[in-house]
């Protein structure tokens, strides 16, 4: 119970953080953003204490949330190890990007709310971790979405930045329908959302006679694969994988030290985190579909970085690349290797945008001060910074390493994980199979080709804005303390006591292995033949590509960037992402115009002439019924009176009042009366 009792505490840190900038008046912004800094700081020391006590055990606590019918549904928190690692590096990348971000925003009108939604993305986060019910994670992915959008989206008077933060709010939109198929499905089969007893149901259905059966449920066979590519359509949107990856590139748009928190360890890191948590319902069908769409991913996320110039476009589709990695390794049963890379990936993919957010602040100071027409963001601007960067580029230097897959740093030992899994799985699948493993091992050249020119690009050579690079300046404490120490874990000995082999990694032995009932190829049968040839092979790999990047930019060598008509065919597709957001516009979104349009259309001369003829037929009736009223009823009635009326009249005239009249008109009706009998 005292667990429990730190992990809401641990969640409702960033809550009271976001509720305390949201209320802090202008004058106290600082103040505010400050107590925010104490607050996650308490959270990361609190989430470390809670991954030393919780080891290889989990913990559940739960309590009614709300009644539908006899169904009552429940609202709890699961600790367990792969999820309070992922708290504690959740808490403490959110912590680094606060310190980071009182220099980086500073100057900002909108400081107060940004330091708020910050907060609210931690605390979205944390929810998607602690959740014990995939109704909750629901809950908290769309939270998480949420507060991307307001992130990206902070400078929201730039039209760029409004359509972009617009545009990863849509696309995750489209992922997270995946997401309620599958919890519809989940919910007819099982009868529950919690993920312990979904646990223990999956390992006990059977697939009989093309029939999945659960306890007293049953359905046909092809909607445990439909269930499990809704849930995997979910962490396509998320984690910004082919064909839903158009919206991470755009999200650059908002401040870096948000690209830093959404790019390490938080929202695209929630997709292959919910992958892990869901691993029991994926079957073989899916696993396959993960790891073949999880290689595509990676492989045109690093084409797309080749010739990017702003500095933060090659890391977006660098994290895309790396994700791809992740899911790989969730597609071929390499469930602990997968969310190895992911914590690694957090630290050093961090580092590199703060590394990069610090050369963007100096060379935008340079622009203030002289007023110059130049995008501190374009790499063919950069030159020479190390000298009046060290921290900057050295920081930066480690992270790339790592990214690279050098060994000595912890990218090194993740990846060749997921390499090793890879190729196995290919030898045990066959045929088409290592298609995958192809596309992994082409991708590590790319990755360190794209990053050995931004390297040399913005640290080496010559300065080329046409200032000296003395008048560049580099950021106070707050950009080094976060540089350092997140370059720092990025480091492979952080990770491994013997920083060439992943298999002697602590997380890796430490990770439990809850991978689903039917067979799959993890690392508990990696060849060890294939571990050192794959180790050897990655890291050819990873001199061949900085080689390349070297001959063509190293120092000292006349640099010429060709115009946009004179590029060749490979640097249009990687500038272009593939003609991704062309295809789609000219396909998906020229289709919903059309479709937008011609619907206008239909509602104008159709549906809007349907309401008007309803109209005048209304009215139309309405005066005939008014007609009828007035002629036929209101006449009746006039008649009625006038002729009771003329009645009366006459009958009052035999009303004298004298006995004598009485008496002679009843002897002349006898008579009468006596007449016609007669």
């Amino acid at each position: 119970m005292a667990l429990i009792s730190i992990a809401l505490v641990i969640f409702l840190i960033p809550l009271t953080a976001f509720a305390m900038n949201v209320i802090a008046p202008k004058s106290r912004a600082r103040t505010a953003s400050y107590i925010s800094i104490i607050l996650l700081l308490i959270s990361t020391i609190l989430s470390s204490i809670l991954l030393l006590k919780i080891g290889s055990e989990s913990a559940v606590t739960r309590m009614d949330w709300f009644t539908v019918g006899s169904y009552t549904f429940e609202v709890g928190v699961l600790l367990d190890f792969q999820g309070v690692l992922l708290l504690v590096i959740v808490n403490m990348v959110s912590l680094l990007v606060h310190i980071y971000s009182v220099l980086y925003m500073a100057k900002d009108p909108g400081y107060t709310r940004y330091f708020g939604f910050l907060s609210l993305f931690t605390f979205a986060m944390a929810g998607i971790i602690l959740s014990d019910n995939l109704l909750m994670v629901f809950v908290f992915w769309e939270l998480v979405g949420l507060s991307s959008y307001l992130l990206i989206g902070h400078w929201y008077s730039k039209d760029s930045a409004a359509k972009a933060s617009k545009k990863a709010f849509i696309v995750n939109r489209i992922g997270d329908t995946g997401f309620v198929v599958a919890l519809c499905i989940i919910w007819y089969q099982f009868g529950t959302f919690n993920l312990d007893e979904i646990q223990v149901l999956m390992e006990s259905s059977q697939l009989q006679n093309g029939s999945w059966v659960s306890g007293l449920s049953a359905l046909p066979a092809v909607w445990l694969s439909f269930m499990g590519i809704g849930l995997f359509l979910a962490a396509v949107g998320k984690s910004a994988q082919f064909p839903l990856q158009v919206w991470l590139p755009d999200a650059m748009e908002g401040p870096t030290p948000v690209s830093a928190l959404i790019h390490a360890a938080t929202m695209v890191a929630a997709g292959v985190f919910l992958m892990s948590r869901v691993v029991v319902l994926l079957d073989l069908t899916t696993l396959a579909i993960i790891a073949t769409v999880g290689s595509i991913t990676a492989f045109m996320g690093a084409v797309a970085a080749l010739a990017q110039y702003d500095i933060k476009k090659v890391l977006a589709y660098s994290t895309i690349s790396q994700l791809g990695y992740m899911l790989i390794g969730i597609g071929t049963g390499a469930y602990e290797a997968a969310l190895f890379h992911l914590f690694t990936h957090a630290f050093f993919k961090a580092a590199l945008f703060l590394a990069v957010g610090s050369v963007i602040h100096s060379l935008h100071a340079l622009k203030q001060k002289h007023n110059l027409n130049i995008d501190a963001q374009d790499m063919r601007i950069m030159g020479g910074l190390k000298s009046n960067l060290p921290v900057t580029f050295y920081t930066y230097l480690i992270a790339a390493f790592s990214l690279m897959g050098l060994p000595l740093f912890s990218g090194f030992l993740s990846k060749d994980a997921l390499l090793v899994a890879s190729l196995n799985w290919s030898a045990a699948v066959g045929q088409l199979a290592y298609g995958v493993s192809l596309l992994a091992f082409a991708t590590v050249t790319l990755t360190a080709f794209y990053m050995g020119r931004q390297l040399l690009l913005v640290f080496f050579g010559d300065f080329r804005s046409g200032f000296s690079v003395s008048e560049i300046q580099e950021g106070g404490w707050h950009f080094k303390v976060a540089l350092i120490i997140l370059c720092t874990l990025s480091i492979g000995f952080f990770w491994s006591f013997n920083p060439f082999d992943y298999m002697s990694s602590w997380l890796l032995n430490t990770l439990p292995a809850k991978l689903n009932s039917t067979p799959q190829f993890d690392l508990e049968v990696r060849d060890a033949t294939n571990h050192s040839f794959v180790g050897v092979g990655s890291i050819a790999l990873v001199m061949a590509g900085v080689l390349l990047a070297w001959l063509k930019f190293k120092p000292g060598k006349i640099l010429t960037f060709a115009e946009s008509d004179q590029l060749s065919f490979l640097e249009r597709v990687s500038i272009n992402n593939w003609y991704l957001d062309k295809f789609y516009e000219r396909t998906i979104l020229s289709f919903i115009r059309w479709l937008t349009l011609v619907l206008a259309q239909v509602e104008r001369k159709v549906i809007d002439r349907l309401v008007n003829s309803f109209g005048w037929i209304g009215v139309i009736f309405s005066f005939v019924v008014g007609w009828l009223d007035k002629v036929f009823i209101d006449g009746l009635i006039n008649f009625s009176a006038f002729f009771s009326s003329q009645v009366g009249g006459m009958t009052k005239s035999f009303q004298y009042g004298k006995v004598q009249s009485f008496i002679i008109f009843a002897l002349v009706s006898l008579a009468l009366i006596i007449f016609l009998i007669l």
